[in-house]
């Protein structure tokens, strides 16, 4: 009777086992599906701010470039507020924003200001969520970087 009680209890170990190894390759999916998905996004909206960036430079296809980078803003805004910090979204969209108003008052330099900048947030965002070994042991508190230092 006694190998009974132990084999149950074994089973029940096994259990809880195969359920955390589960539940483990279930957040491990989910981490790297969310992680391509932002770097999609964040991939199409650099693109796009670049192609207005260019398109400044030659001084035609502005208007194109800009409905072409707002509208992949709006599409990826949606799932980006679920991902990111909301102030770091909040930053960029008061750039892209602007972006508009500097196009329509002819105000090349500024729209180039707010799109540089824009980008730069982007790229920082994109190059802080890879999953990296320094970037999985980052850890910041007020502003002082308190990565755990490894062997």
């Amino acid at each position: 009777r006694q190998k009974c009680c132990y084999s149950r209890k074994g089973e029940k170990s096994m259990k809880r086992f195969a359920t955390a190894l589960v539940l483990l390759a279930l957040t491990l999916t989910m981490s790297i599906g969310a992680q391509f998905i932002f770097s999609k996004k964040t991939g199409e909206l650099i693109t796009d701010l670049k192609s207005l960036l260019a398109a400044v430079d030659a001084g035609e296809g502005e208007e194109q470039a800009l409905d072409k980078a707002e509208s992949e803003w709006r599409d990826s805004k949606k799932i980006l507020h679920i991902l990111l910090v909301h102030r770091s979204m909040d930053e960029i969209e008061i750039n892209i924003n602007s972006l508009r108003e500097y196009l329509d008052s002819g105000d090349d330099e500024a729209l180039r200001q707010a799109c540089t900048e824009a980008l730069k947030q982007l790229e920082n965002l994109r190059d802080a969520g890879k999953i990296t070994i320094e970037n999985v042991l980052k850890i910041e508190q007020n502003g002082v970087d308190k990565t755990l230092q490894i062997l």
